[in-house]
């Protein structure tokens, strides 16, 4: 009976190694199907890469902290006054570059299909509620 059980542990322990393996290679093929979200666009990273010429420059991501401000444009990192080919840094902000080429602007977008939209209360300048609006009116609260 001893043996029995003996053959029973080894059979037991097999199955469980040959589960975690086929369950560990599940796994690690899916976590290779995510996509970094911070890598940059696919068209601009492949022209870069091939070293085809853009049809202008590519905002690829801002760096913005108390102490600087910088954005990294076709791979290089540039700072206000640098110039990116013949165009020169005006401004950085969160979402976009200002490029000045002679009397020409042009902003580049970090993320250009976005657009910010004001909603219909935001232009209020603030909001008081019922208690507030009755203590105005001069009615007492019970």
């Amino acid at each position: 009976m001893a043996q029995y059980l003996n053959v029973t542990a080894k059979q037991v322990i097999i199955r469980f190694a040959t589960a975690c393996l086929v369950f560990g290679v599940h796994f690690i093929a899916v976590a290779q199907v995510l996509s970094d979200p911070t890598r940059p666009p696919a068209a601009a990273s492949s022209e870069l890469a091939s070293g085809q010429a853009a049809t202008g420059p590519i905002l690829q991501s801002i760096l913005i902290s108390p102490h600087r401000a910088e954005a990294i444009i076709n791979g290089q990192t540039v700072k206000v006054g640098d110039k990116v080919g013949d165009a020169k840094v005006v401004k950085i902000t969160e979402s976009e570059v200002l490029l000045s080429s002679g009397k020409d602007l042009k902003a580049l977008k970090l993320f250009p299909n976005i657009e910010k939209h004001r909603t219909r209360g935001a232009s209020s300048p603030q909001r008081t509620n019922s208690v507030d609006k009755r203590r105005q009116q001069g009615q007492t609260l019970e």
